[in-house]
């Protein structure tokens, strides 16, 4: 070989064997780079329902329990009670309640409805405002008229939660389930808020569950409450 020619060695270029083995490590390397990413937007993904989750859940929670230990009986004229509980579904629960959250001086009944709403799983929170003669005694229109005001509290929301459980919930003054509340709404003492926030679909990644046993302090003394929930 004279001197100054390249071997022919160095002619030979790339072998398959060497590209094989390239491509081989680059493919390796595109997938390992590529399910990195996927699950970085995942958990992305995951962590951002788990905040709105916790956020909205939060937010009903607050809501359901002001509400719910304001809930009372509604006296009558004719000396008796109407039961606390207006409506007592596993989404739906209604009742009247003694409350100030307009900040005004009065204070005066309202009929609220926490429902879910079952094509968007949003709770809504309903008010009725009530009117009263000059001794005092209020009357409420029906459930199925239009309300005063509504508001969307949060959500979406799933029902049941992934446990399996309603988000309403009726206890007996023993902290057992009534099996009909709608059919003994005097019974009822407490409710049990199970709320499953960030998907209406139950176990979805990042939902937030939270739960909490809502007492109504204020029907415990009204031993002749109806029975029957108001028309």
């Amino acid at each position: 070989m004279r001197p100054g020619l390249p071997s022919p060695r160095e002619d030979r270029g790339v072998t398959l064997v060497e590209l094989l083995v390239a491509m081989s490590v680059a493919t390796i390397i595109i997938i390992a780079v590529g399910g990195f990413f996927a699950a970085t937007v995942k958990a992305t993904r995951t962590d951002q329902v788990s905040e709105s989750g916790m956020r909205q859940g939060s937010n009903v929670m607050n809501a359901l329990t002001q509400y719910v230990h304001a809930a009372t009986v509604l006296p009558l004229t004719d000396g008796t009670y109407r039961a606390a509980l207006q409506r007592a579904t596993p989404t739906d629960v209604a009742f009247y309640a003694y409350v100030n959250m307009s900040g005004s001086t009065a204070q005066q009944p309202v009929q609220v409805e926490f429902v879910r709403d079952p094509s968007t799983g949003l709770l809504l929170e309903k008010q009725w405002d009530g009117v009263g003669d000059q001794n005092g005694y209020y009357a409420f229109p029906a459930l199925t008229t239009a309300p005063s005001r509504t508001i969307t509290l949060g959500g979406p929301l799933a029902s049941p939660t992934v446990d399996g459980r309603n988000l309403f919930v009726y206890l007996d003054g023993s902290g057992n389930p009534i099996a009909s509340p709608a059919a003994n709404p005097g019974a009822v003492r407490a409710v049990q808020v199970n709320v499953e926030a960030g998907s209406t679909v139950a176990g979805t990644a990042g939902n937030t569950t939270l739960q909490n046993t809502l007492y109504l302090f204020n029907v415990g003394y009204a031993t002749t409450s109806t029975a029957s929930p108001a028309p």
